[in-house]
């Protein structure tokens, strides 16, 4: 019923709208220049309509903007705005008698609009007031009496299989059998209301059925039945999210702990020395494997079964690293000691 709007009467042109569309939504190119209504734009018009607190005027072919001024009487009055998404910017009007008979007659079949757009996009962000005319700038906007929108109850006939559809919908509207036309139409102008204007009382899809069906609920699902499943997803994914981060804090700690054990014991195998433990530690951090690999086949360069220290061996001594390195080039410890270097005091 959002779409649409149903007129009850034996004379369907008496009938006028409690509401039009007065910008509709996306680009337009008039003789003007080109607009663009974005949903960014819907809402700042409707923000700076609710800001002021005079009813905005709906007058006769501009004559409120004409230049030099000439009297412009209105036609109506914007009570409110309202945002329907893809169908743009509607008004909630209270109308002048005169101008009703105007719009029953068909003698005024559009609106048309006078807003603020920016200059440098083009985009609409303020309403200035609207017009009845039979000549809008804008091409394609919703006549104020549209065959669109008149439901399947056309001028009705007084049998009895009409009679009794007519007071099967006077109980869908919770009246009572016997109500007047008159009665319906407003009970209709009323729950479409509602309708817009009450997000709890809404029917709307909400989401696609592939997206339904992802969550696990039914065609039909609530905007509040959708929300709160993603969000109890959301909750699960935050709790799994740290549930990880946990597990890296304590893989990377473990691996800390085997790194340094490894490059504890390859300084006892006499496969590093002290210097080389920083490196060593670093190299074991990020590839375990590898260091593993470079344990096994290096050569034993201190005393196997004993931990090097970076403590100085005594005056004229030599360190255990040092002689193993005289081993290995062929030099006696006297002869180090007589050509070898000698510390600067």
């Amino acid at each position: 019923m959002d779409n649409f709007i149903i007129f009850i009467g034996k004379d369907l042109e008496g009938v006028v709208p409690a509401e039009i569309q007065v910008i509709p939504f996306g680009y337009f190119d008039t003789p003007k220049g080109p607009f663009e209504l974005t949903a960014a734009g819907a809402g700042e018009v409707i923000d700076a309509f609710d800001s002021q607190k005079n009813d905005m005027v709906v007058d006769y072919e501009h004559q409120t903007i004409a230049d030099p001024p000439v009297p412009a009487p209105a036609a109506g009055w914007i009570k409110k705005l309202v945002n329907r998404g893809s169908d743009g910017v509607w008004a909630v009007m209270e109308w002048t008698e005169k101008a009703r008979q105007y719009i029953a007659n068909k003698e005024y079949r559009y609106v048309s609009p006078v807003f603020l757009k920016r200059k440098s996009d083009n985009k609409v962000v303020r309403l200035i007031n609207v017009a009845l005319t039979n000549q809008p700038n804008i091409d394609g906007m919703v006549p104020l009496i549209n065959k669109a929108m008149v439901a399947a109850f056309g001028p009705r006939n007084e049998n009895k299989e009409e009679t009794h559809m007519f007071n099967e919908l006077l109980k869908l509207l919770g009246l009572a059998e016997g109500a007047t036309e008159a009665e319906a139409i407003a009970a209709v102008n009323k729950l479409q209301t509602e309708v817009r204007t009450n997000k709890d009382r809404t029917v709307a899809v909400v989401a696609n059925k592939a997206v339904l069906d992802t969550l696990g609920l039914n065609a039909g699902a609530t905007e509040a039945e959708v929300t709160g499943t993603i969000m109890a997803m959301k909750q699960g994914s935050s709790q799994v999210t740290q549930l990880a981060r946990q597990v890296t804090v304590l893989t990377n700690k473990l691996s800390e702990k085997e790194a340094g054990d490894i490059v504890a014991q390859a300084m006892k195998d006499g496969k590093i020395t002290p210097a080389q433990k920083e490196w060593a530690e670093d190299y074991a951090k990020r590839d375990i494997e590898g260091f593993k690999v470079f344990v096994a086949k290096a050569p034993t360069v201190v005393v196997q079964g004993k931990v090097i220290t970076e403590q100085k061996p005594p005056e004229g001594a030599i360190d255990d690293t040092q002689v193993q390195i005289n081993k290995l080039c062929g030099v006696d410890d006297k002869t180090f000691k007589e050509f070898g270097p000698k510390e600067q005091g």
